[in-house]
């Protein structure tokens, strides 16, 4: 597009599936700006997981399953909408020409850990992620009155006397704009990057959670952070997940020494849980004491030809990289992929600013608790931000917007000097101090550590110095959280507290006013 407008009726921030739900929802109410982080169209990694449903699974077993996994934190009615909209919204993806997979007029179901139900729809024997994408974007771009600015970065929220009235950003030139609006969605996806391995791309700094914890908005639950325990591990190489698929076709857990392990940790050997197949990983890894450590994931007892079929997509991806896992042990280790908390929404995604609305990884809705149930954000992303959408359009007042005066040209050019010294400074607190396994001791350290940190992100500048700013503020109220949190449960694990605390801590955590309490 040419220009961006000084005003709209909708901003939608992130153009993901969530933001592209709540956009095509919007479109039919006036006009709609998608500002886009990086580049369009942009679809998802491999890495994406597909959505839970299926033609014989019941509701109810699926609202108990993700009930389960929640480990007593999901908001059973945030749960009920998830598994009962989430029906409608995969029909109506259906309707605009997404390539799902189908046997005569069936769609094609796969199965997902452990489940006794087929629950997986699969798009092109693959990823149902990259095509639930790319149809949200060909029915986004067909309406008249929504538009998509890309290397579009918001730097600011414009609140006034608690109601949003728009946004600040810097343009894909890097020159400061505010534009007004009736209300915006924060659809920016996670803050994987706060930690040095994760499956998350570069553009996953905390954008969401940081931009409303600066406006006033209260986050939720970040404390829990989920983990992928298998995760190809090689210098110079993505870090591609390697998903449970691949140990439920057989494959082995090995050391350093060769020597399968998982039976020591847990009776389900490799098909234990995600968070102890995790846990089991970084012991074995920190008793080898490598510099570099990592464990191998042992495919070349299987059959080849086999292999090479059902884990296509593995295959080829690791061929890339001269790996053949038919014949190489594959390196692995854990690392972070997905943040169960963030912006505190209610059901209709709202948050506690009137006008400012949260969705997909960025929000804490409720649905996944303090573990998310393998498949659930892809289908969180749709329901909560179909729902998002429909509720921006109803509470929409028209002439509640601003304008402001234009501010100070930023730089979109070279870094501050050292900026990406203090951002890896960030990844390590957090990876060593406050990752798959948690102390007192290391979160104080980390925590200690971002606070020296502070003074170096306080005035950004650039379109980095600003990312540095978002990563500082996700990962300082993380480790404060999971501080906070003394116990374990779901995906925070703290060694010094290793029991479930009901009494005190079947509640969520909620930062507000800079402090965390729990309700």
């Amino acid at each position: 597009m040419k220009g961006l407008p000084a005003e709209t009726d909708f901003v939608v921030i992130g153009a993901g599936v969530a933001g592209l739900r709540a956009a095509i929802e919007l479109a039919v109410a006036g006009r709609v700006l998608v500002l886009a982080k990086k580049d369009i169209p942009s679809f998802p990694p491999p890495s994406v997981e597909p959505a839970p449903l299926g033609d014989e699974d019941e509701v109810s077993l699926h609202l108990q399953d993700t009930l389960s996994s929640g480990d007593g934190l999901c908001n059973p009615a945030a749960v009920k909408i998830l598994v009962e909209e989430g029906i409608e919204r995969i029909e109506e993806l259906i309707g605009w020409a997404a390539g799902l997979d189908r046997h005569g007029t069936k769609m094609v179901f796969g199965m997902e850990g452990a489940r006794m139900h087929n629950r997986i729809l699969h798009a092109q024997g693959e990823s149902l992620g990259t095509e639930v994408l790319r149809a949200l974007f060909s029915k986004a771009t067909s309406l008249k009155h929504l538009s998509i600015a890309p290397y579009a970065f918001p730097t600011e929220l414009l609140i006034d006397s608690g109601r949003l009235t728009g946004v600040s950003l810097l343009d894909e030139k890097g020159v400061p704009q505010d534009i007004s609006c009736t209300a915006a969605l924060l659809s920016t996806g996670g803050m994987g990057q706060i930690y040095r391995n994760t499956t998350n791309p570069e553009s996953a700094t905390g954008d969401g959670a940081s931009l409303a914890l600066r406006g006033g908005a209260e986050l939720s639950d970040l404390e829990f952070v989920q983990f992928q325990p298998t995760v190809l591990y090689m210098k110079k190489t993505p870090r591609f997940l390697l998903s449970e698929a691949l140990r439920r076709e057989g494959g082995y857990l090995r050391n350093i020494e060769l020597n399968r392990f998982l039976g020591k940790y847990h009776p389900m050997g490799e098909l234990a849980p995600r968070d102890v197949v995790a846990r089991a990983i970084m012991h074995e890894m920190e008793v080898s004491r490598a510099k570099d450590p990592f464990v191998y994931l042992d495919l070349t007892h299987l059959d080849a030809a086999k292999v090479q079929k059902r884990l296509h997509r593995v295959y080829t991806t690791c061929m890339h990289y001269n790996l053949d896992i038919t014949e190489d042990l594959i390196p692995v280790r854990p690392a972070a992929h997905y943040s169960m908390g963030g912006v505190r929404t209610d059901l209709d995604s709202k948050t506690s600013i009137v006008g400012l609305y949260a969705a997909g990884e960025t929000a804490a809705s409720g649905a996944h608790g303090a573990n998310r149930f393998p498949g659930n954000a892809l289908l969180e992303a749709l329901v909560y931000g179909a729902r998002a959408g429909k509720a921006m359009r109803e509470e929409a007042r028209p002439g509640s917007r601003t304008s402001r005066q234009a501010k100070a040209v930023y730089s979109n050019g070279p870094v501050d000097v050292g900026i990406e010294e203090v951002i890896s400074q960030i990844q390590d607190a957090m990876w060593n101090d406050v990752g798959i396994v948690r102390t007192r001791t290391g979160m104080q350290r980390a925590i200690k550590k971002l606070e020296e940190l502070a003074p170096k992100v306080a005035h950004p500048r650039t379109r980095r110095t600003h990312e540095a700013l978002n990563l500082h503020l996700a990962a300082t109220w993380v480790a404060r959280s999971a501080l906070a949190r003394e116990e374990s449960r779901g995906a925070h694990y703290r060694m010094d507290c290793p029991d479930h605390d009901d009494r005190k801590f079947l509640k969520h955590s909620v930062v507000k006013s800079d402090r965390v309490m729990f309700a």
